[in-house]
């Protein structure tokens, strides 16, 4: 592989949300890492995020760049204190960038996540094709996949609603 992709890849990962990126050409094989940053308010970026805890789903992809974040984190802190026993609220992953999502690795394969699966950090939950590069999205929680958002082969936004994990 030569350096000028390299740094292309580079510049890719850089303006990205995602934190890690492979590609394997052959015999090839390259891996980027980016270092996680901070927020303002000191809160990593993620790709699944808390949903408001209105109680009410509109069934629309939950917009990240709409999210009162403050907002969120004090629902979900009142909904935590009143009941300690209550399931952790449910969570969005979402599309980190806008490409054809695959949810098996390969054609007539299994999915990688069905309803149903536990899933734990860092399990891949589907694969972005973007520019002929398939980019791995995986879980940032612990969880259970409660619904599947999207159907395979489709064309996904930024910040689209991949998956809903309880």
């Amino acid at each position: 592989m030569d350096l000028q992709k390299i740094k292309a890849l580079i510049d890719l990962l850089a303006e990205s949300p995602l934190a890690r990126l492979e590609v394997i050409e052959g015999e090839e094989r390259v891996k980027l890492v980016k270092a996680k940053r901070r927020g303002a308010q000191g809160s990593e970026h993620r790709a699944a995020v808390p949903l408001p805890a209105t109680g009410q789903d509109s069934g629309q992809p939950f917009d990240l760049a709409a999210a009162p974040s403050d907002a969120t984190r004090t629902a979900s802190s009142a909904a935590a204190s009143a009941n300690s026993t209550a399931a952790p609220p449910a969570r969005l992953v979402l599309a980190p960038m806008f490409g054809i999502v695959h949810l098996t690795p390969a054609p007539g394969e299994a999915p990688f996540v069905q309803v149903g699966d536990t899933v734990d950090e860092g399990d891949v939950l589907c694969t972005i094709e973007a520019m002929k590069m398939f980019n791995a999205i995986e879980c940032d929680c612990r969880g259970t996949i409660s619904e599947v958002l999207v159907a395979p082969g489709s064309e996904v936004e930024s910040g689209q609603a991949l998956f809903r994990i309880g």
